[in-house]
């Protein structure tokens, strides 16, 4: 074979569209690749393309979140301590101030009237052509003028004063930056608490949504959500275990409630035992939310002598165990009009 037979041999055809577009097995890629080589993607393994996307984050538990929870309570109770601190510093530096102000004032008023004596001293003594030697700093005042003595007298006081004046003008000066720098702090403290405080409220938020519960009153048709992981949350899902049960006067359980009755008997199973069971005295115990604050688990109290009560849900609803012939379960509050007030329980 000759040399050019040899080289035509080895030759590598042009490749044009028509002729890929003939093979038909090439995909675009494979095709773009043939036409221009150095064009071509690289492509990593299937294996490693899956690798490099990163895995889902598994949700917190209830429990780590309770976790993070208490240690995001602690850090807050830390930075409010410390927010509170800045805002006592601001009061003492802000006294301060004002005082030295003051202080400035009272002697710039007081060395008003010897400076305006001492101009006049010396507006006379000009006008008679007299010695301007009391303006000197000498203390030998033998030979002086009776008008010269008593101008060099007011220059001493004035200048007595005016050492005063500048004293107590330092004085202002740095209770004023002092004032500036604890403001600056107390600046920075209250962002850092309201930071926390964002943290905690959504570790909150995604404890809520962990634990929603959802019922529906078989009795009534009504529905309802408990919202929230706190001890009131909690008491509130007991009670609902015991939609159905029997009112019967002065029960408190298991099988069997009054109105006030029911609230102990949940309490108790939470971990909070020992309730008054009455509810005047349910009533003073933790602390008043107003009808807009109600949330899952607070206690809504009905009539001017509070003689019953119920567990709020959410939605304007609450559970109660009404009266003798009726059982526990799900009503609306607008079906009252003699809502009397609430308080939770922690």
């Amino acid at each position: 074979m000759s040399p050019a037979r040899e080289r035509r041999g080895f030759a590598v055809p042009s490749l044009t569209a028509a002729s890929i577009v003939a093979f038909g097995a090439l995909t675009p890629i494979a095709a773009e690749a043939a036409v221009h080589p150095a064009a071509a993607p690289t492509l990593a393994p299937p294996a490693v393309r899956a690798a490099a996307t990163p895995a889902a984050q598994p949700k917190p538990s209830e429990s780590e979140l309770r976790k993070r929870l208490d240690a995001l309570n602690t850090e807050a109770e830390r930075l409010t301590e410390a927010y509170n601190k800045t805002r006592v510093d601001l009061k003492a530096a802000q006294r301060a101030e004002r005082t030295a102000a003051q202080t400035a004032a009272r002697l710039q008023q007081q060395a008003a009237p010897a400076r305006e004596e001492l101009g006049r001293l010396a507006a006379a003594n000009y006008m008679a052509g007299g010695s301007d030697m009391f303006y000197g700093a000498g203390t030998d005042t033998s030979g002086l003028s009776a008008s010269a003595y008593l101008a060099q007298s007011r220059a001493a006081a004035v200048n007595r004063l005016q050492a005063q004046i500048d004293q107590a003008t330092r004085a202002q000066n740095a209770a004023r930056a002092e004032t500036a720098k604890v403001q600056q702090a107390a600046t920075k403290a209250a962002q850092a608490r309201e930071t926390a405080r964002s943290k905690v409220a959504e570790v909150v938020r995604q404890l809520d949504k962990l634990t929603t519960t959802r019922v529906r009153d078989p009795k009534t048709g009504l529905k309802a959500t408990v919202k929230g992981s706190d001890l009131p949350a909690k008491m509130a899902r007991k009670a609902l275990t015991k939609i159905g049960s029997p009112y019967v006067w002065a029960a408190a359980g298991p099988n069997s409630f009054d109105c006030s009755g029911l609230v102990v008997w949940a309490y108790g199973k939470v971990g909070k035992p020992g309730l008054p069971h009455y509810t005047g005295a349910l009533y003073g115990e933790g602390r008043k939310v107003s009808r807009g604050e109600l949330r899952s688990g607070d206690l809504v109290y009905f009539g001017s002598s509070l003689h019953h009560m119920g567990i709020y849900l959410s939605d304007g609803k609450y559970l109660h165990a009404p009266q003798t012939g009726d059982v526990v379960k799900i009503s609306k509050m607008s079906d009252r009009s003699d809502y009397a007030g609430a308080n939770r329980i922690s």
